[in-house]
């Protein structure tokens, strides 16, 4: 076959005039498109902990729960031109195991692009029933981590008590006040609030009514901002019989710190109780607020503005 100068000469002339990713750019690129499946497995071992996901039946992840975007949308997400300073968020800004009072010896991490910040997927379900639902910041960066206790005496056959879930997210300027801004507005909103949900109870579906409460219990402990959430759900009652189900209730602290524009939320998920990271008894605030500081001088090495 007859070789065709005016289509070589137009296929070279084109093939100039593409624009090749540096090999940086791909290697980033993939990265960013690696999720931790491990971590999956450990989140839900937390949605079965969880008190709220057993007494409202999953209304956190119901129609009335804000959107979230999934992988393959955050991917198209437009690109937004990033700012001087530190970009990625490293491990290093996240707590260690051996900041905890008890020693994690597992940890499982994943990195994130655009993700939405998560304060209390629950308290976001009472803002929109409430009328005041807000949408979430969306993160620049962010960086997950699990980290659970292994061998535990008398757990031979579990994968591990998870201790702490934290999340660490990179806003852009301007985005970090409306954490808190709207945190408030939530809890204005939310400072009881009673809800009816249907629950599987001694093997059959029963609807019960309880109340949520949210509020803070400390403030300005740490870093630029933060914040002490407690939330306690009340005994749920059968609406049928007007009896108590018996439910194990607990009481959930969690704890939002930010350093120049990085955020952490902080969910210590051990034991019985939300907030039991020592042993048998309960953590103090105090104890809490101080785990608090460890995570804002850790976000210290990533922050922008650096400490």
């Amino acid at each position: 076959m007859r070789d065709d100068p005016t289509f070589v000469d137009r296929f070279h002339r084109d093939l100039r005039d593409v624009h090749w990713l540096a090999p940086a750019e791909i290697r980033a690129r993939a990265r960013r498109r690696t999720r931790c499946t491990a971590v999956a497995a450990a989140v839900a071992v937390l949605a079965v902990a969880s008190l709220s996901a057993v007494a409202v039946g999953g209304r956190a992840d119901g129609p009335d729960a804000p959107p979230v975007s999934s992988w393959p949308d955050r991917w198209l997400f437009p690109a937004e031109p990033e700012p001087t300073g530190r970009a990625e968020i490293p491990a290093e800004a996240l707590l260690a195991p051996f900041d905890l009072s008890v020693r994690g010896n597992v940890r499982l991490g994943e990195s994130g692009l655009h993700e939405p910040v998560r304060v209390d997927a629950l308290l976001e379900v009472c803002a929109a029933d409430k009328g005041v639902p807000a949408a979430q910041p969306v993160s620049r960066y962010s960086r997950s981590q699990t980290l659970l206790q292994k061998d535990v005496p008398g757990q031979a056959a579990s994968p591990g008590v998870p201790l702490l879930a934290q999340d660490v997210y990179r806003l852009a300027p301007g985005a970090t006040a409306r954490v808190f801004t709207e945190l408030d507005v939530a809890l204005a909103a939310c400072s009881d609030w009673r809800e009816v949900a249907p629950v599987q109870w001694a093997g059959k579906p029963v609807t019960v009514s309880l109340t949520h409460t949210w509020q803070a219990v400390a403030r300005d402990f740490a870093g630029d901002e933060s914040v002490l959430l407690r939330h306690v759900p009340s005994q749920p009652v059968d609406v049928t019989t007007k009896r108590a189900v018996g439910l194990r209730l607990s009481t959930e602290s969690r704890m939002v710190v930010r350093v120049g524009d990085l955020v952490t939320v902080i969910v210590p998920v051990a034991g019985p109780g939300a907030d039991r990271l020592s042993g048998s008894r309960w953590t103090s605030d105090a104890e809490l607020c101080a785990l608090g500081r460890s995570a804002a001088r850790r976000m210290c090495v990533a922050a922008n503005p650096s400490c």
